[in-house]
């Protein structure tokens, strides 16, 4: 009996080792299984972006995508994150959702296939090969937080049931073992009994006799017995390995198939959803260069039905074309010619019509490298070509016409300022040989001068205008004491201001006024904002104040208690020639240039010019300069605006 239990137990043992490496196999190799149908998935939608770019490879030579709508389209339709493009010199290009991609890692670190630390994404990289060259590779982000958790899950699954079947098994081996042996167990226990029974019976027969011969033999056949018996399970548990072994192949190959099977057919689908709803004509052709299959948009360039066109040979689509790189020509299409080719074509309608297209062709080969078919895109650019020639006229145009605005300025200045100079030069001898005795003729003279000086200031300021906007006035920039010159201008305004009994003053509350600012037309602007606050004020005051301001700037306000404005005019009050009191009886003279020009000037000066005005109660005009302006920044400005006008 105490050797039974050993050899039982020495068995039931075995099995269950066995029964642990079966399901450690089954559960490593289902767990791999899922990971590669799962990742799969991401795999193909990559290969999706890495298609369209080896069918687009001019991306990499110009370092961007161009019309981002298409990528941007197939990145919504495949549920990606992100998309990143490197060069063949391992240079980031371009890329769509930059910063998702550089905030996990995948781009700086340079990861081929990997999971992202917070578990949501599932990043790939993949070659781009044109004409079996690696021109660069692409790195992709897919959304994988549903995936990653259905692994996760499946591996628990997974495990618990090769768990289940491990504990199944050891128990059903250690029945199976113990009733395998239970037979034998009765055996030794009925000869024990029967030894016990008999044990005052002696067997002792040394005779040569029947007895003796068939205990020999039975002990011999209990000896075959036992060794067939032991190569029986040898049998049978090599048997089960190699069944087995067998079964899991089939599987495997059953399982490749139908992977192979369903990614050929989502493959299919994916290129005759983008063939279809192309924007642009597409053409498959045979190598007999006859039309297999076209899409909507060709149709409709043409204005063919697509059963009138399948089988047509393409070369009786396409004029002659003047093109110098043309591949078709006037002359019988070749196939040689469609392979990786692009040019500009000529292509003729339904109606007859001829119109300009460009052309761009690719060959799909078979695994000998043998033409397949040809795929042939068509783009109509006979609007675009319109749209550049009218362009192109247009901007000769635009040239003549700044010609003509310089030559017209130039010529009016010269004819206009020459009989002025000697109209203003005349007016104060007219007057000194007149003298006090005539009052009428004296006030005649006066106010011919007068009309004088105001379509001088009306000329200048024209000038003025047409030379900022043309960008031919030239800055010079220099450090001026801002404090000193405005008290000059505001001495030369006072007298104007006596006269009409305004209480004109000055204050400078900064102790450092000196900045680099440009002379002429900061005089300018304060010139006409004084004024221009002088004229629109009957009574009260008109005050100028320099005072710092926050943020190492300097700032001038120029505040008079005149008739104000609108808000409504306020709009438009920087408008060149806008003026709210119109019309030939208006109080106030003035061609609505100044505060136009005041603009133009503190931008020329990198400065901010504000107002506040209130409707019969006054104006406050503000000009913020920036003491550590970069003279370099605003001189590029100025050249920018040039070039801009």
């Amino acid at each position: 009996m105490k050797i039974t239990k050993q050899l039982e137990a020495k068995l039931a043992l075995r099995f269950a080792l066995f029964l642990i490496a079966i399901s450690a196999f089954v559960y490593f190799y289902f767990v791999n299984s899922i990971e590669n149908e799962a990742l799969e998935k991401f795999r193909y939608k990559a290969r999706v972006f890495s298609n369209y770019l080896e069918q687009n490879p001019r991306i990499f030579s110009e370092g961007k995508f161009g019309d981002q709508s298409q990528i941007i389209k197939l990145i919504e339709l495949n549920d990606a994150k992100y998309l990143a493009l490197e060069d063949s010199n391992g240079r980031i290009v371009d890329a769509v959702n930059m910063d998702l991609a550089e905030g996990n890692f995948d781009i700086t670190t340079k990861r081929d296939e990997s999971i992202s630390q917070d578990q949501q994404v599932f990043h790939l990289s993949l070659p781009i090969i044109v004409n079996k060259l690696e021109i660069g590779k692409i790195y992709v982000g897919f959304y994988a937080l549903d995936t990653i958790a259905h692994l996760h899950k499946m591996k628990l699954l997974t495990a618990l049931i090769s768990l289940s079947i491990l504990l199944l098994g050891i128990i059903i081996s250690f029945f199976l073992v113990s009733l395998s042996f239970k037979p034998l167990s009765k055996i030794n226990s009925t000869l024990d009994r029967s030894i016990k029974k008999n044990k005052n019976i002696k067997i002792d027969y040394t005779g040569h006799d029947e007895i003796e011969l068939l205990a020999d033999k039975i002990n011999s056949v209990l000896m075959e017995l036992d060794i067939s018996s032991k190569r029986v399970e040898s049998l049978n548990t090599k048997l089960k390995g190699d069944f087995k072994e067998k079964v899991h192949e089939l599987e495997y190959e059953i399982n490749q198939k139908k992977q192979a099977e369903e990614s050929l057919q989502a493959s299919e689908e994916q290129f005759r959803l983008l063939f279809e709803n192309a924007p642009i004509g597409m053409v498959i052709v045979s190598p007999d260069m006859k039309i297999k299959s076209v899409n909507k948009s060709f149709c409709s360039t043409l204005g063919y039905g697509k059963n009138e066109l399948l089988g047509l040979c393409i070369d009786r689509l396409f004029g002659i074309d003047t093109s110098k790189d043309s591949i078709f020509g006037n002359k019988k299409l070749d196939a040689k010619e469609l392979q990786n080719s692009s040019s500009n074509q000529i292509i003729v309608k339904k109606d007859n019509t001829k119109i300009q297209v460009l052309v761009k062709s690719d060959t799909i080969c078979d695994h000998k490298n043998r033409p397949k078919q040809h795929i042939i895109q068509v783009l109509d650019i006979t609007e675009i070509i319109r749209v550049q020639k009218e362009l192109a006229i247009a901007l000769e145009k635009a040239k003549e016409s700044s010609r003509l605005k310089d030559a017209f300025l130039a010529q009016m200045s010269h004819e206009i300022r020459t009989p002025l100079n000697v109209i203003l030069t005349s007016v104060p001898i007219l007057a000194d040989e007149i003298g006090d005795k005539d009052n009428d003729t004296q006030i005649i003279i006066s106010s011919v001068g007068s009309a004088g000086k105001r379509l001088q200031r009306t000329i200048d300021m024209i000038l003025n205008m047409s030379a900022v906007q043309s960008g031919n006035y030239k800055a010079d920039f220099e450090q001026i004491d801002l404090a000193e010159d405005l008290h000059r201008l505001t001495a030369e305004f006072k007298s104007l201001a006596d006269d009409k009994g305004l209480k004109l003053e000055f204050r400078s509350l900064t102790e450092n006024p000196v900045i680099k600012l440009d002379s002429y037309t900061v005089n300018q602007i304060f010139q006409n904002l004084i004024d221009n606050a002088i004229k629109y004020t009957k009574k009260g005051f008109v005050r100028i104040a320099v005072e710092d301001a926050q943020q190492d700037k300097l700032i001038v306000l120029v505040e008079d208690s005149g008739i104000g404005m609108s808000q409504k005019f306020m709009k438009n009050i920087f408008t060149p020639f806008s003026q709210e009191d119109i019309g030939q009886k208006r109080e106030y003279e003035g061609n609505g240039l100044g505060l136009a020009l005041v603009k133009k000037y503190t931008e020329l000066n990198n400065a901010i010019l504000g107002v506040q005005s209130k409707k019969g109660v006054g104006s406050v005009f503000s000009v913020t300069f920036n003491r550590d302006a970069n003279i370099a920044k605003i001189e590029d400005k100025i050249e920018d605006q040039a070039v801009g006008g």
